[in-house]
């Protein structure tokens, strides 16, 4: 009977670990007050919340959203949306989405953006959308003084997925990294990918890696992309594959381990077979 209780005990106790480590507390924040209840949606109710962006926040494997709203005594407001994602991939993921290169980018979380009335940035498994209203001329520094609150209460600062220190530096586009969950260029089979822009000497073509756990897996993708592109009698073999994508031209990937990596958009051979090799690098340097 001790051993029993003592098991239930120590159960409940991970569980509260558990529990601590995905309940978030909305900040105080000197002269602002929450108004109504916190508002919880999860995957079966998003929708109500954002009906037309629902579907991309479930492909990034969305699990919870948190939503408050403060007032002031001048009838200003602000909106924090906490969505919790299932990994901290998952966060930067759809955070990639929604950012553009040219925005102002602050330091707030593993990073973040604010334009007028809006702050968003993400950190370990979370995305924060901090909106605001009728905040004036002193907008930003309000959004601003939000976000820091939020972080801390969130921990750890995090950091972006590691496998984007593989993409080389030479002639990258800042701040285009993305992260696509799932159907990389439509395609059910390829699952996700991690991608950058680059524009060297005015030539714009684009990156991409995939990471999987098992070669077995990246056999099958190199197998059924081949299928896909009418070569299913070539041998799938670990190395180079150029494939005539009835989509998306001509593309170069390359196959190794558990990494499949890539180039869209580039018809001059001698550079795509510069950049194959300086994606290799970039994946050696980080294993």
């Amino acid at each position: 009977m001790k051993t029993l209780c003592w098991i239930l005990g120590v159960f409940i106790f991970l569980c509260a670990l558990e529990s601590e480590g995905k309940d978030f507390r909305f900040p105080d924040i000197a002269g602002w007050n929450q108004s109504g209840e916190i508002q919880t949606f999860t995957s079966k109710t998003l929708y109500e919340y954002i009906n037309g962006a629902a579907d991309l926040y479930l492909s990034y494997n969305f699990e919870e959203l948190k939503v408050a709203e403060y007032v002031n005594d001048r009838k200003a407001s602000v909106t924090l949306d906490v969505y919790r994602q299932a990994t901290p991939t998952d966060a930067f993921g759809i955070y990639s989405q929604e950012r553009l290169p040219s925005t102002n980018f602050i330091d707030v979380g593993a990073q973040g953006y604010i334009e007028n009335n809006v702050l968003n940035f993400f950190t370990g498994p979370y995305y924060v959308k901090i909106s605001s209203y009728n905040t004036g001329p002193e907008d930003r520094e309000i959004l601003s003084s939000f976000a820091k609150k939020v972080s801390e209460n969130l921990g750890e600062k995090g950091a972006f997925p590691l496998l984007l220190t593989a993409f080389p530096n030479e002639g990258k586009v800042e701040h285009s990294e993305k992260y696509i969950s799932k159907k990389f260029l439509g395609y059910a089979f390829l699952h996700s990918a991690f991608t950058a822009d680059y524009e060297p000497s005015g030539k714009k073509f684009r990156l991409f890696i995939i990471e999987r756990g098992d070669p077995k897996e990246c056999h099958d993708m190199i197998r059924n992309y081949l299928e896909q592109t009418g070569k299913s009698e070539t041998k799938v073999v670990e190395g180079r594959h150029t494939l005539s994508d009835p989509h998306h031209g001509e593309i170069d990937l390359y196959w190794r381990g558990t990494n499949i990596w890539g180039i869209l958009n580039l018809n001059d051979l001698p550079l795509r077979s510069e950049y194959l090799r300086l994606l290799e690098e970039g994946l050696e340097r980080i294993k």
